[in-house]
């Protein structure tokens, strides 16, 4: 299988911290790494690398599982994977 790595910008109500720590518990059981955090815009920065099936997983997450949240709008894009990470965080 091969490796990707996604920017994901996420733009809406999305319920503080709640909704970085249910990120990070879906990138984990998707076997990601990676991390997430605010931006000083309010919008929410993902960045989740691994498995191209297990990154798309977390695309369509992040556009229809946050039912606690409101979400605008979900801008991505790929990129090559990079070295450095073990796990997924919250930042």
């Amino acid at each position: 299988m091969s490796q990707v790595r996604a920017r994901i910008l996420i733009e809406g109500r999305l319920q503080g911290k709640n909704f970085r720590l249910q990120t990070q518990q879906r990138a984990q059981q998707l076997g990601l790494v990676g991390f997430v955090r605010h931006l000083t815009d309010g919008r929410v920065e993902i960045e989740a690398q691994g498995e191209e099936s297990k990154v798309e997983q977390m695309l369509h997450w992040c556009q229809e599982e946050p039912h606690s949240s409101q979400i605008r709008s979900v801008l991505y894009r790929y990129d090559e994977p990079v070295r450095g990470y073990s796990n997924f965080t919250v930042r």
